[in-house]
């Protein structure tokens, strides 16, 4: 029993996108001026189950190839034995009918969001389909399922209708995913060639591929930018937080990577303090307003 909970624990994968659900969330949260509340906690729960189900089918659908790598074995809990198929893929739709049931709750547009990132977080791993290995779908199927669609269930939990806000901060997580999936296409690229995969990277290759990447980049840091300062979708203080928090979280890493020599490896350290700090400083966004709010409730109530 406990064997079989470690491997549940470890097929949902939770550390890898935690803090970037946070961010795609809170952004379409902020884009349709919502506020902390039980809708808040919802779609947050939501998307991190809707997220977490595209994972975890992932490695079940993936088992038979990874169990053939002795890296990808010992991080698939399916491959390495420690959960049996039939358990993790049983326990993979009950937490994408979880999510079903949570964006529900949230209303129309939520859930038909929902339930096409759900959909899309299957077929982009079923070996009947499998659209990550199909160049250019990989890229828009994995952007819209763990970016753009957790954006849009959000943003529709707190309005019904597009405002000008919205553009720009979509843009932003939408080509920070594709950068992600480029980024770790060129990680696995002599792997995924050895595998005969038919991935985006492997069809431009190499170069152009990172040309690409950074293409997306450049975009993405422009809406950001966009987003930030002149939509001002979040005040100024939380960016100044984020920033500290940032330089505070990569320093550890920059530290270590002092011999590292190619791109990516000068990168790979640094996209989780940079997750870590957005996440943290956007929660504090709607949470300080929130607690002052109760506060000031309970001050005025001990002097009436």
């Amino acid at each position: 029993m406990k064997k079989s909970l470690m491997g549940v624990l470890k097929l949902t994968r939770f550390n890898e996108y935690v803090y970037f659900v946070i961010i795609t969330t809170l952004l379409g949260i902020a884009s349709a001026d919502g506020v902390f509340g039980w809708r808040f906690l919802i779609v947050l729960i939501a998307n991190w189950l809707a997220v977490g189900f595209a994972f975890m089918i992932n490695d079940v659908e993936d088992a038979p190839d990874d169990a053939l790598s002795e890296n990808k074995t010992k991080r698939n809990p399916v491959s390495a034995g420690i959960i049996s198929p039939q358990l993790a893929r049983i326990t993979s739709f009950v937490v994408a009918f979880l999510a079903a049931v949570l964006y529900g709750l949230l209303g129309l547009w939520p859930f038909i969001f929902g339930s096409f990132c759900l959909v899309l977080g299957y077929i982009y791993s079923y070996r009947g389909i499998r659209l990550k290995t199909i160049a250019f779908f990989d890229l828009l199927s994995h952007c819209l399922m763990l970016a753009g669609l957790q954006f849009f269930c959000a943003y529709f939990s707190f309005t019904s209708q597009l405002n000008e806000k919205w553009l720009f901060p979509f843009l932003f997580v939408v080509c920070i995913s594709i950068y992600g999936e480029l980024f770790n296409e060129i990680r696995d690229l002599e792997g995924d060639r050895k595998a005969k995969l038919r991935h985006t990277a492997i069809v431009l290759g190499e170069r152009a591929s990172h040309i690409l990447m950074l293409v997306v980049l450049s975009i993405g840091s422009i809406s950001g930018a966009t987003s930030f300062f002149f939509i001002q979708l979040i005040p100024f203080w939380v960016i100044i937080l984020m920033a500290c928090l940032a330089t505070l979280f990569i320093l550890p890493p920059v530290l270590k990577m002092r011999h590292s020599h190619s791109s990516i490896e000068i990168q790979a350290p640094l996209h989780k303090p940079l997750e870590r700090a957005a996440a943290l400083a956007l929660l504090l966004q709607f949470l300080l307003p929130w607690l002052t709010q109760i506060l000031n409730i309970q001050t005025s109530n001990w002097f009436i």
